[in-house]
């Protein structure tokens, strides 16, 4: 998986973890946060059955649907763009896209009906900001940011 999303540095890039972090996980040192897990899985275009199971080999993920929704992807990004913003954490403008296509391709894969991606918005975005908070209060990270 990580050679798919450009190796360690890749990972660390993406998910802006150090990259001796990301090996402590790779060696089964430590154990990695779900989200960044769901993160490198995402980019590297993998199943997250196949990391939770180990039962099948990697398939590569559905892609973003051709037809994108163009009101959805809009308040999927202004939900993590402001997400950020509130909880004063540097975002490079790269990494804001890459969170809200992936959490984009999340909904519209799970659901069309306009309620319950207005409800998963809102998770989301209380899923990534416990996210955060949690990479700020680990000690000894000096990261600032998730």
């Amino acid at each position: 998986m990580l050679k798919r999303v450009g190796g360690l540095k890749g990972a660390s890039e993406l998910i802006d973890t150090k990259a001796e972090q990301i090996a402590k996980w790779r060696d089964g040192r430590t154990r990695p946060p779900f989200f960044a897990l769901m993160t490198l899985v995402s980019a590297a275009k993998l199943d997250l059955n196949w990391l939770a199971t180990g039962d099948a080999p990697p398939r590569r993920a559905a892609a973003v649907p051709a037809d994108i929704d163009d009101e959805l992807f809009g308040r999927v990004f202004e939900a993590v763009q402001r997400l950020y913003k509130d909880e004063r954490v540097s975002l490079p403008p790269i990494n804001l896209g890459r969170i809200a296509a992936r959490k984009y391709g999340e909904i519209s894969a799970a659901t069309a009906d306009p309620v319950e991606r207005g409800v998963m918005i809102k998770l989301i975005v209380e899923q990534l900001r416990a996210e955060i908070r949690a990479a700020q209060a680990a000690p000894g990270t000096g990261k600032a940011s998730a």
